[in-house]
């Protein structure tokens, strides 16, 4: 179970913020320093981001709802909108597809990648990590890449017009450790067809982080 705590610089003991029963992970400040948010799968539910309200108080209020969970995530700028790291949706299985007794035939695994298995992960399949512009007020979710590729390590933009990203796009990914930094409009509506590679070495480029 892993817990978020809170340090004062000034001295003092640290402030356990989240409470025992369920683990928390990938705390991060709002813009405005009024919430602290984090990653936590709770009462048996997918991972999702909660939220402490440090001004008023109170527990941690669920900000998220998507169905398969959410991987990691990012605060815009203005604090309006979050950049969500999500997993496609697995297939829809077959209802007709039952035992006599009326349980679930188990699907055979289809082996069609050159990686197809992973530590702690299993065997792989073409699910992919993509990511998402998630409005706060609205709960308005907005897909922004797409692709048979993983995209990973969102960083806004200080305007919170793009996001920059980490992602392998090269013909085979499987085949090569190679990733490349990315930037993708925050309110695109193509899924990330239309994107603009920064970097092209030939090796892994990783933590896209933007000058001031």
């Amino acid at each position: 179970e892993t817990r978020i705590w809170l340090v004062d610089l000034d001295g003092g003991a640290p402030t356990p913020m989240t409470g025992e029963g369920s683990s928390a992970s990938s705390p991060r400040w709002s813009p405005d320093g009024g919430r602290l948010s984090f990653l936590a799968a709770r009462d048996g539910n997918k991972t999702q981001v909660w939220a402490l309200d440090l001004i008023h108080g109170g527990e941690a209020v669920q900000i998220t709802e998507v169905e398969g969970g959410v991987s990691s995530y990012e605060w815009a700028p203005g604090g309006g909108r979050l950049v969500l790291t999500i997993k496609d949706p697995a297939p829809e299985k077959n209802p007709a597809a039952k035992t006599r007794s009326g349980e679930d035939i188990p699907e055979p695994w289809v082996i069609d990648r050159l990686q197809f298995k992973q530590d702690y992960a299993g065997y792989l399949d073409r699910r992919r990590d993509h990511l998402y512009s998630y409005d706060l007020a609205t709960g308005n979710l907005v897909q922004i890449t797409s692709g048979d590729y993983d995209d990973s390590e969102p960083a806004w933009s200080p305007d919170g017009r793009t996001i920059a990203f980490v992602s392998n796009r090269t013909e085979e990914p499987d085949a090569n450790f190679n990733t490349d930094i990315w930037v993708v409009a925050a309110d695109n509506t193509d899924k990330g067809t239309t994107l603009l590679q920064i970097t092209t070495n030939p090796g892994p480029d990783a933590a896209p982080d933007w000058s001031p």
